[in-house]
């Protein structure tokens, strides 16, 4: 059983659009659905490592976990392809960020859809879809950001092999330019057990 002595974890799934999302997704595609639950709890768990109030916490977790509801919108031999994509593929892969934060959008959910739109953006400009560079990226988006790439790297795709912890950490560091060092110190701490301090502030190390 996961210890959660903040009882943060029961409320990522809040939500009065929870059920229908994730449920409509787990029919669509198993691996994305797979994903979500593990990028959500990752992330909820990173945020509290970094020292974020129990409101943030559940809001990059919620936002974590619908990162790829947009992919509702992708077809699912895309989202499962092997070979290179066209151009035009890429294009509606892509799509899935602004397409997610719309769905949010039309539920309410106005804040973590700004988070779910920018999930792919990267330090250097060269993410999508507003190609946003720095500071300009939410704190809360680098660490999920962190945490969805790690997750990728560790469950594998259909064209990379799952590889090791260590060296998808490795890969987090070596993209500096494009992952915020931060959020990646976050991520090894709670997947460590350490306790690290960000911004002058201890956070304590979390087991749920």
């Amino acid at each position: 059983m996961l210890e959660d002595p903040r009882g943060v974890l029961s409320d990522l799934f809040a939500q009065p659009f929870t059920v229908a999302f994730l449920g409509a997704v787990l029919a669509h595609d198993f691996d994305t659905h797979r994903h979500m639950l593990n990028v959500g709890i990752l992330s909820a768990r990173v945020a509290s490592m970094a020292g974020l109030a129990r409101a943030g916490i559940v809001r990059v977790g919620q936002a974590g976990l619908f990162h790829d509801v947009g992919k509702l919108h992708v077809r699912r031999s895309l989202l499962n392809a092997r070979h290179t994509l066209t151009e035009n593929e890429w294009r509606l892969l892509r799509e899935h960020a602004e397409r997610g934060a719309y769905m949010l959008q039309d539920r309410g959910a106005r804040r973590i859809a700004a988070l779910v739109r920018s999930h792919h953006e990267r330090l250097d400009g060269s993410g999508y879809p507003d190609g946003l560079r720095g500071l300009a990226i939410p704190w809360e988006t680098r660490l999920i950001s962190v945490v969805d790439a790690y997750d990728c790297m560790r469950s594998g795709r259909p064209y990379a092999a799952p590889i090791a912890h260590d060296e998808a950490v490795g890969r987090l560091d070596a993209a500096r330019t494009r992952y915020d060092p931060d959020a990646v110190a976050a991520l090894v701490a709670v997947l460590e057990g350490d306790r690290i301090s960000l911004g002058g502030a201890r956070a304590t190390s979390v087991n749920w």
